[in-house]
Formats: C-alpha cells, structure tokens, sequence
C-alpha cells in the first residue's frame, strides 16, 4: 500500500480544479447578507466565491474591479426579490446545466436592473423566468465553449413581461429567445457567432428595433 496518499492527494488536485479555485475565494454572500435594505454594497475589488443569492431590494455595485466565480456549478447570482440592481461586474463560471439553466444571472422578480456586466463562460448569460418589468442593459455576454447546439441562450426571457433588453453586446452564444411573453422592448443589441439572432416562441408584441446581428446561422 506504500505511495496509496501521494496517489490519493494527485486524484484529489486533479477532481474538479474549477470548484478547488473557487472555493479558495472568500464568499460574497456574507457581505451582500450584511447590506441593508435600499442600501448600495461596493465590495472591495478581487475575486469572490459564488453563488450570491439577493433576496431584498439592494445595489450592488462592482465598480469594474470585482469578479464573482462559481466554480463550475450553479448559477453565478439569483435575483429573488424586486428593486434591485447588479451592475459593473465580471461574472463567471456557471455551471453546465441546461435544466437547471445554469447562468450568470437567474432574475426571478420585478423592477429589478442587470447593467454594465461582463458575463462570460456562462452557460446561459441571464435568464428571466415569470419575471415583470425589468431591465437588461449594456452587458457584454458569452456562453460556454461547447458545439453550438449546447451552448445556453445570452438572454432567455419566459412568460416575461414589459422587460427591456438593450444595448447588450452578445457573441458565442445559442439564441437569445422569448418565450410565451409580451410587451417586451429589443432594442439596439449586438449579436454575432451564434445561432439564432432572435427567437420568438408563442410571443406578441415585441418591439424590436436598431439590432445588429451578424455571423449568426439563422437571423
């Protein structure tokens, strides 16, 4: 049995190195725990463990100096409340999975604001689920590096309503897709490398103007 722990530790560096790294950053969840109501959270600049979970109306502001790393598995931030904003920062490293919609932000409320983010090995960029009234604006957005059927949608909204999806730069993603919702604004994105530009799925009353979309499969 002699050589059994050195051959234990090599398995064990070798398993998982994304969770490894990830786990080796502080968690972002006490400071956004400690963040009252209405209050803004500037976190100080460097890397942070995911997921974050944002159960009350707060900003939280990276100032372009703060990463948030999920380690491969789950969504980066979870938006369950109204009123609140996530702006200025790098997420990263969702995990895989397409029924669990693995992405950089999951927006489960309303009124809520996702602006100026870099999102990007994030199987899905973010997904509005049954969620009213939000705005999605100037994020930079990309998916995992799969063959392009795998890959998750940049922006996915279902039985969503009155949202505004702008001025986004999207590339090396699937679609950007709406589904059974309406009332929705489109406006000015950019999306190259995927597949499709837009994808609507039993939706009506989209306003969709000032795109571009090029080097897709289908427009």
């Amino acid at each position: 049995m002699r050589g059994w722990p050195e051959r234990l530790l090599l398995v064990c560096c070798c398993l998982s190195p994304l969770s490894v790294l990830a786990e080796a950053y502080p968690p972002l969840q006490p400071l956004i725990d400690a963040t009252p109501e209405g209050e803004t959270l500037i976190p100080p600049p460097g890397i942070y463990a995911g997921p974050v979970v944002i159960e009350r109306p707060i900003n939280l502001d990276g100032q372009h100096q703060v990463t948030i790393d999920n380690g491969g598995k789950g969504s980066v931030i979870i938006l369950k409340t109204d009123g609140a904003t996530v702006r200025n920062l790098h997420l990263t490293n969702s995990g895989e999975s397409h029924n669990d919609l693995d992405s950089g932000v999951q927006v489960r409320g309303r009124f809520n604001v996702v602006k100026d983010n870099l999102i990007d090995n994030c199987l899905f960029g973010v997904d509005l689920q049954q969620s009213d009234h939000n705005v999605v604006r100037r994020n930079r957005i990309s998916s995992k590096p799969f063959e392009l059927g795998m890959r998750g949608d940049a922006i996915r909204l279902w039985y969503s309503f009155h949202n505004k999806i702008t001025d986004n730069e999207i590339n090396n993603v699937r679609d950007t897709v709406v589904w059974y919702s309406a009332d929705n604004t489109i406006a000015r994105n950019t999306a190259s490398d995927s597949r499709n530009s837009l994808h609507f799925m039993n939706s009506r009353r989209i306003v969709v103007e000032g795109n571009r979309y090029y080097n897709n499969t289908v427009g």
